[in-house]
């Protein structure tokens, strides 16, 4: 077994050293703060703490957009931003877990890029830390008068960028490939451009409390503990630069500077982590053991797509089952059956239709029986009272006998012939395919006009961005599922209302599992259940249910297909 190998079955619980490191850090910050606390606050370190939180938003910004430069139009300038904020959060709450394996493996799980090409983004910038940390000193030295010594350091640092080149062409391989002169001089590039309009702004927003060379000098130690800090949240030791102001008697101002450019630095990770944390899936807890790294990288599909699941094998592979729940739904689940009945003579597809009778107290039930009683490939499954969609179709998919289980609304919405599209684009790709009405294509049709087509556009816009990234339409009414990943999606599925797709296609991410949406044809049809303000506003809420419940990888393993290692 390889290093790599130990490094990813690691399960160290670091909570109780992380513990321990943070109060070191917070009895350091306390004698500090003693040491210069001072009963009066003056003005002008207002003004200084505005322009000192601008100084770390603007490095926040330019930390994310270094790695939209890096992978370029792979990764959008939205995921560079928001894995910026998720590794920072890393940082800062379990220093001591391996940064680096994590942010590759995590580049790897949310954009399905080679493992070599991030591989090769953490080398990259590994060894640009040194070049900009000459390009700084030189600066310094500049600063302090000392010429020469401001050339040598120039120097280095050019002649330390081509012998990183080097050194980063000689650890490539076939599954680590070389990084371009292109590309690590931009890494470098933007990586100085980072430190150096952050560790302006800093020298400028302290211009009225400190001299430049010993502002930039506090930026300079402040930035390069902080990188490297063992302490949570770096309490304490961030501080410690402070000390170099006592030899120019500066000390109380030093650590003033210091201590509100660290909290600008901070604050805004909780609001960014509330957002992206449970957006990838995780919490602050899954950091809190090096096990996390091993699942994340478990949880990436394999090429070839997950195996069944044992208990799930013996499924008919050539049957698909069709699963529709119907409430109260006589008048238009007659006309979307007979398509149904009429595509299968047609289609070599062998399959049975379940219709999951939720409670209707209308003729539906008769209806079905009826139509049971001549086709024995409708089977009417009874709900004894109307227990909400995703009850009635999670009662359907643990009923299915097929290999493979399509969900799909009573109105007929989708045409049935769409199946033929589902079924195309599952197997190796994927194990859900799913129908969406957002994605353009010339061979599908939509047709949404109104309130109804606003609200959606702004709630899937809601849904990707808290809780489902990729995915454009989560609420289309046309799903299929191979029947072993159904069934363990749906086995804890708490969601009973129309945010139940939103669960499923979160738990679907969380697990690994491949979605392919697929462009449909779609028509509205009259006597929608859904009232589109008030199921808004419950959806919406449903939303931060369905991420309090289900986020946190090391808190959900898998118990289907994906919980077999490879």
């Amino acid at each position: 077994m390889n290093a790599n190998s130990n490094r990813l079955d690691d399960r160290r619980p670091l909570a109780s050293t992380n513990t321990t490191m943070l109060i070191a850090g917070v009895l350091i910050l306390a004698g500090l703060l003693w040491w210069v606390l001072e009963p009066a606050i003056p003005t002008v370190w207002y003004l200084a703490a505005i322009k000192l939180q601008l100084a770390a938003a603007s490095g926040l910004f330019l930390r994310g957009l270094r790695r939209r430069v890096f992978f370029g139009r792979r990764l959008s300038l939205h995921q560079s931003l928001s894995f910026e904020v998720v590794v920072q959060i890393l940082q800062c709450a379990s220093p001591l877990l391996p940064r680096k394996a994590f942010e590759a493996e995590f580049i790897v799980r949310e954009t399905a890029l080679p493992r070599a090409l991030a591989h090769a983004w953490i080398r990259s910038r590994s060894a640009s830390v040194w070049l900009i940390a000459l390009a700084a000193l030189s600066i310094l030295c500049l600063l302090h008068g000392a010429p020469a010594a401001a050339a040598l350091a120039a120097a280095l640092a050019v002649g330390g960028f081509f012998y990183s080149l080097r050194a980063l062409a000689r650890e490539s391989g076939e599954a680590s490939p070389p990084v371009g002169f292109a590309r690590h001089a931009a890494n470098v590039a933007m990586g100085a451009l980072t430190w150096g309009l952050e560790g302006a702004l800093f020298v400028w927003a302290v211009s009225g409390l400190l001299p430049a060379a010993g502002a930039l000098l506090l930026y300079v130690a402040f930035t390069g503990i902080v990188e490297l800090s063992p302490v949570p949240y770096a309490i304490g030791v961030a501080e410690l630069p402070a000390l170099l102001g006592m030899f120019s008697g500066q000390g109380p101002v030093a650590l003033g500077a210091l201590l509100v450019f660290h909290v600008a630095r901070l604050w805004p990770l909780l609001p960014l982590g509330v957002i992206y944390l449970a957006r990838y899936k995780l919490q602050v807890a899954d950091f809190q053991d090096a096990g996390i790294i091993g699942r994340i990288t478990r949880s990436q599909r394999p090429t070839a797509g997950w195996t069944f699941a044992g208990q799930d094998a013996d499924l008919d592979a050539q049957l698909v089952s069709l699963v529709i729940p119907a409430y109260n739904e006589e008048e238009r689940l007659p006309a979307y059956l007979n398509d149904i009945r009429a595509y299968l003579d047609l289609s070599p597809q062998r399959a049975e239709v379940l219709v999951v009778n939720d409670g209707s107290r209308d003729g539906t039930a008769d209806y079905v029986r009826g139509v049971a009683a001549v086709d024995p490939r409708v089977r009417l499954v009874e709900q004894p009272t109307n227990q909400g969609k995703g009850n009635a179709v999670k009662r359907g998919v643990l009923e299915a006998r097929g290999r493979y289980v399509l969900f799909t609304d009573a109105d007929g919405a989708t045409p049935i012939e769409e199946l033929d599209k589902l079924l195309a684009a599952i197997g190796e790709r994927a194990e859900i395919a799913i129908g969406s009405r957002r994605l353009v294509s010339a061979e599908a049709e939509r047709e949404r006009t109104g309130l109804r087509n606003l609200m959606g556009k702004v709630f899937y816009s809601v849904v990707n961005f808290l809780a489902v990234p990729g995915i454009h339409d989560t609420q289309c009414g046309f799903k299929l599922f191979r029947t072993d990943v159904a069934r363990e999606l749906f086995r804890d599925l708490n969601e009973s209302g129309w945010a139940f797709d939103v669960e499923l296609l979160y738990r679907a991410q969380l697990f690994g599992y491949g979605i392919a949406e697929v462009p449909v044809n779609w028509h509205e049809v009259a006597g929608s259940k859904v009232n589109p303000m008030k199921d808004a506003l419950k959806m919406f809420l449903a939303i931060f249910r369905i991420r309090r419940r289900n986020a946190g990888l090391l808190r959900h393993a898998p118990s289907g297909p994906a919980a077999t290692a490879r």
